[in-house]
């Protein structure tokens, strides 16, 4: 793996980390607003469900997309790859705290995340053959 496959793949590495400790702390905001009266369970629901969702999907891709890098993978692709993900993640976790479901962010970001998915997928298969 070069220095250029293993900077962009910390880069999205990183992103992705940060997405997800940033849901968990909405949860723990949401929690204690749910707590007093100004709380909203539906919204506590909402961000849990918006965090479980992130954390179900994120690291089996990024699982892949170092995979993909120390088997030869440009950076180029990576950046693509976890590019996609990490805005795919971030329109998704927007999409589904909104009160209107479903909604463009949430389905972009699902179909973002499983598009990403099938190519990580679709590589590695490829290069175990």
């Amino acid at each position: 793996m070069e220095a250029a496959q293993l900077n962009a793949l910390s880069l999205w590495v990183g992103l992705n980390l940060l997405l997800t400790l940033l849901l968990a702390l909405n949860v723990v905001r949401n929690r204690f607003k749910a707590q007093g009266d100004s709380g909203d369970p539906v919204t506590l629901e909402k961000a849990v469900r918006a965090h479980g969702n992130n954390t179900e999907y994120v690291p089996g891709i990024l699982i892949g997309l170092g995979l993909m890098a120390m088997t030869g993978a440009s950076a180029q692709t990576i950046n693509i790859l976890g590019g996609t993900l990490f805005v795919a993640r971030i329109l998704h976790a927007y999409g589904i705290q909104q009160s209107k479901m479903p909604n463009i962010f949430g389905l972009v970001g699902n179909f973002g995340t499983w598009l990403t998915m099938l190519c990580v997928v679709t590589t590695l298969i490829m290069n175990g053959m």
